[in-house]
């Protein structure tokens, strides 16, 4: 199998974690040989928050506020991850790395960089009341109201949907998936797409 470079797409609670999480087993399984690096920007950002310099502080203040973050702080990120766990050979999965269209372009320079060709996107296309409905069902305070709801999906559109745009405008193949099923459907489906069952 050649190594796969594939970004995830989708609002929040449409199951990309979930999604990356079963293709990360499927890959382990199918070639064990093969070592896979998952970015997940979420947890890139909060190891960054605890190193307690400058630059972490300012960033906690912005993420604490409920602000974004400038873009090179999640280009920094995962440009330090990257170089220290990835050579160009192994299985690629990115979680949440592409926010916003320059970090969609910083993402494809590092690709190219590596020489890696197929690079490959899911997006998880979710209504968003069925978003509301899975986010309300998970319990967390912060997925609660309206309005923290409103204000993610808002982001989302605003931001994220012209960094899928770009990356498709950089030749990179995009398949949109249906997230409404059940985790094992929408796994189906994404595999049919991907060409790997």
């Amino acid at each position: 199998m050649q190594p796969l470079t594939i970004a995830f797409f989708g609002i929040s609670g449409s199951g990309k974690g979930t999604q990356c999480a079963l293709l990360e087993t499927y890959l382990k399984e199918r070639d064990p040989s093969r070592p896979i690096v998952r970015p997940e920007m979420g947890n890139l950002l909060r190891e960054f928050m605890r190193t307690g310099t400058s630059l972490a502080e300012r960033t906690g203040e912005i993420v604490n506020a409920g602000g974004l973050v400038p873009s090179f702080i999640p280009i920094h990120m995962l440009t330090g991850m990257l170089n220290e766990a990835f050579d160009g050979t192994q299985h690629l999965i990115l979680d949440g790395t592409c926010r916003r269209p320059d970090q969609s372009r910083a993402v494809d320079d590092m690709m190219k960089l590596w020489g890696r060709k197929d690079l490959q996107a899911v997006v998880l296309n979710l209504s968003k009341d069925e978003a509301k409905k899975r986010l309300i069902a998970r319990g967390r305070v912060d997925d609660a109201t309206d309005e923290a709801l409103n204000s993610r999906f808002a982001w989302y559109e605003e931001h994220v949907v012209p960094s899928i745009d770009e990356l498709r405008a950089l030749g990179w193949t995009m398949h949109e998936i249906e997230g409404a099923a059940t985790p094992q459907e929408v796994f189906t489906n994404m595999m049919a797409a991907l060409k790997l069952s």
